[in-house]
């Protein structure tokens, strides 16, 4: 397709950039960093900091502590409420939303320089598994990347939460080549009701039987998709072609859904295969049998971190798009040509979007150090976080939840064939259920819990009656051997056979 050249053409100049800086990836690094720095000195932030000043890594080390996305809430409210010149020199183009601590949702801002640093990383992923599997460019993607049926909203200084469109990650140049390709149009994301757009969803993909690419970030989401199939059959007649009918008939008559009837041509799946997402990946496989499953690199809200590239382990660092320290377990920042093999490290990122040392909470091991260049696997999140489908509940926003509901209660994650939270509750009360609803409520100020349920990749809450949890926790963990001033009752359980 012709969409697909134009892509891969474009990706020439950024893979020759990474390939560059994956063989030079110390003075790469500190090229951006200086890069960064030097055009926000005049910010809020860069004043503040003393960015003017700053000659070397060590000084900017010593200017900037590592630190979370709360101390990064009074800038990112000024740029909202319309100040400029806050954390970028540049303007902030558009907010992206995802979840946070005690507020549970929190804004990341997007320069168009940042937007680059997604596209840096974006371009050379798909040229390299185009390469390894060049049948994926033979037909048209899925690709699902900013939430569907999302409300358009701005923020009090005008700025809009949330980019126009997906192809926006890839610039204005090319927008049209990537919409060429797509199985399921744009405007479909922006219907408001979720069955209206899951009918129209379903009924493009199943009308587009060259589909050949699938990227979506949770297997959950293709996963629900597919598995909904049998429940819409007759709605999704009204919308279908006669051939694309019959082939649904076909795919859904021996009592499964036989997706290789409905995508011949589908070659491969990029999702999230690793920690949490590893069991979801399996089922997606064993019902996409003929698809071969790729792992999607650490590309966060916030910036591209490690992507999928060439062959073996684990993904190589996104050194064009983002200024990366690892930090281990003893608090030590590193550079990416200074990992070791077999060791595992906190991510803290410093991008053009205006973060500082921002720490991800994200985990990560070096598996494999090749020609001074480290191959990276995510091993889920370093804090104390549930994300069985990306809703990333932290355990900082579960508190401020669960403390409002004046009992003894925790919340556990439940990953069964529908991943669902229980609500552990010490107390009996005819008032369970009532508490388990206003909890699943609440949760929703967490964008991704919101829009998990209301895709239906999370069921609702449940509330369990588990007399004296805590104590019988205490009691298992004193049983194992920690120390007793170590114990601390926690309102997020995420090993609740324990």
């Amino acid at each position: 397709m012709n969409g697909w050249r134009i892509l891969l053409e474009a990706a020439r100049a950024p893979v020759a950039a990474l390939a560059e800086a994956l063989r030079h990836p110390k003075r790469q690094q500190l090229d951006l960093l200086h890069d960064i720095v030097s055009a926000n000195a005049l910010t809020l932030f860069g004043r503040a900091h003393g960015f003017a000043s700053i000659r070397s890594l060590a000084e900017y080390r010593a200017a900037v502590p590592v630190q979370s996305s709360e101390a990064f809430r009074p800038f990112i409210e000024k740029i909202a409420a319309g100040e400029s010149r806050v954390l970028t020199q540049d303007p902030v183009v558009a907010f992206e939303e995802t979840g946070g601590t005690a507020s549970g949702r929190k804004l990341i801002p997007y320069t168009l320089a940042s937007l680059a640093g997604f596209r840096a990383a974006v371009l050379p992923w798909l040229a390299s598994l185009a390469q390894r599997r060049p049948e994926i460019t033979a037909g048209s993607a899925y690709v699902a990347i900013s939430p569907a049926t999302r409300q358009p909203r701005r923020t009090a200084g005008g700025i809009a939460v949330g980019l126009d469109s997906d192809a926006a990650y890839l610039g204005d140049d090319l927008a049209a080549a990537f919409v060429s390709i797509l199985a399921v149009p744009p405007d479909v994301g922006g219907l408001r009701d979720m069955r209206a757009w899951r009918i129209a969803t379903l009924a493009h993909l199943v009308e587009r039987h060259d589909l050949s690419f699938v990227s979506v970030w949770s297997p959950t989401f293709f996963l629900d998709l597919i598995e909904a199939l049998p429940g819409l059959a007759d709605s999704l007649a009204a919308h279908l072609s006669p051939a694309a009918r019959q082939r649904l008939a076909r795919a859904l008559a021996g009592g499964h859904i036989a997706t290789p009837v409905l995508w011949p041509q589908l070659a491969a799946i990029s999702c999230w295969t690793e920690a949490g997402s590893r069991g979801f990946a399996r089922r997606l496989q064993a019902l996409c049998p003929h698809a071969a499953m790729e792992p999607k690199g650490l590309l966060a809200t916030e910036a591209a971190i490690t992507l999928p590239w060439g062959e073996g382990p684990g993904c190589v660092p996104a050194l064009t798009s983002t200024f990366i320290e690892c930090i281990d377990a003893a608090g030590q920042p590193w550079l990416a040509h200074e990992l070791q093999d077999n060791t595992s490290y906190t991510i803290a990122i410093t991008t053009h979007g205006g973060l500082y040392r921002y720490a991800m909470g994200d985990r990560v091991r070096c598996v494999s150090v090749r020609d001074g260049c480290p191959r990276l696997v995510f091993e889920g999140r370093a804090t104390l976080v549930s994300d069985m489908v990306g809703e990333k509940l932290e355990e900082a926003f579960v508190a401020s939840v669960l403390n409002t509901l004046g009992v003894i209660a925790a919340l556990a994650p439940e990953a069964n064939h529908k991943p669902h939270y229980e609500l552990w509750l010490d107390d009996e009360s005819p008032e369970h259920a009532a508490l388990a609803r206003a909890v699943d409520a609440a949760l929703r100020a967490n964008p991704q819990y919101a829009y998990a349920r209301d895709l239906g990749q999370l069921g609702p809450v449940i509330a369990i009656h588990r007399p004296a949890f805590q104590a019988h926790r205490s009691q298992a963990r004193l049983a194992a051997g920690h120390r007793l001033g170590d114990l601390k009752p926690v309102c997020l359980i995420l090993d609740p056979q324990s």
